[in-house]
């Protein structure tokens, strides 16, 4: 027990109770040892003698009696000192509940007023999945004519166009696919696929792209096309994968 912490009132009536139980413990036994002396002598035992027992028993009891009062007193003063912490504890606790309720609260209001943006990004990115396509027609390439007859067309003579398909600005090119086919032709596109540099019967399709700006949130991804067929006009079409 930590006398440190009880109150002045009952430190004193403990101090005081343990006292009094004391003395009278001391008186008592003084008295029954003089009483059994007494006896052994044969001496009459007289009213006052008699009568120390009992004021010792009167005040034993009134010592234990004062200390049990000292005691509870104690108890008391311990248990309001428990239950005031306890209530500060509880309203501490209260507090740090209410306000993680009102972060959360907050939190929630923020989330329903901002779109969700994994939905955009997907958005976003499909077209670039999918491919962005691009369809270009280019005319037969016109024969020189000379003096006795017309000289058919040379690539250096090809007519040539650009190709382009537009992306966004901060897209990055994955793959660029590229067909081409007749004008007047019923080929699927699929069908159609030729490589960079390739010859696809009097025409072709550089052998790099090159990218260009277009407005401020997009650009071009381009291929030049030529052909120098001089009878029947060509399709060209570009497909542009890309991720964001």
């Amino acid at each position: 027990m930590d006398t440190m912490n009880l109150p002045d009132s009952v430190l004193a009536a403990m101090i005081g109770a343990g006292a009094t139980l004391f003395t009278a413990l001391l008186n008592l036994r003084l008295s029954w040892k003089k009483e059994l002396k007494e006896r052994e002598r044969g001496q009459p035992i007289t009213k006052k003698t008699r009568r120390g027992p009992v004021l010792a028993i009167f005040l034993l009891m009134l010592a234990c009696a004062i200390g049990g009062f000292a005691f509870s007193q104690y108890l008391m003063a311990q248990g309001e000192s428990e239950a005031r912490n306890l209530q500060a504890e509880l309203r501490t606790t209260i507090s740090e509940i209410s306000a993680a309720a009102k972060r959360l609260e907050q939190a929630s209001a923020d989330k329903r007023g901002k779109p969700d943006a994994a939905p955009q990004r997907s958005e976003a990115q499909r077209p670039g999945e999918e491919g962005v396509a691009a369809v270009v027609g280019i005319a037969p390439c016109k024969p020189k004519q000379s003096k006795k007859s017309a000289v058919p067309c040379t690539e250096q003579d090809a007519a040539q166009v650009s190709v382009c398909a537009q992306v966004p600005l901060a897209a990055q090119v994955k793959d660029v696919a590229l067909y081409t086919r007749y004008q007047d032709s019923q080929q699927p596109w699929t069908a159609s696929a030729v490589s960079p540099g390739q010859d696809a019967g009097q025409a072709r399709f550089q052998d790099k792209y090159f990218e260009q700006p277009d407005g401020a949130a997009s650009k071009q991804v381009c291929s030049h096309f030529a052909n120098w067929n001089g009878e029947k006009a060509r399709l060209a079409r570009i497909v542009v994968k890309y991720a964001m």
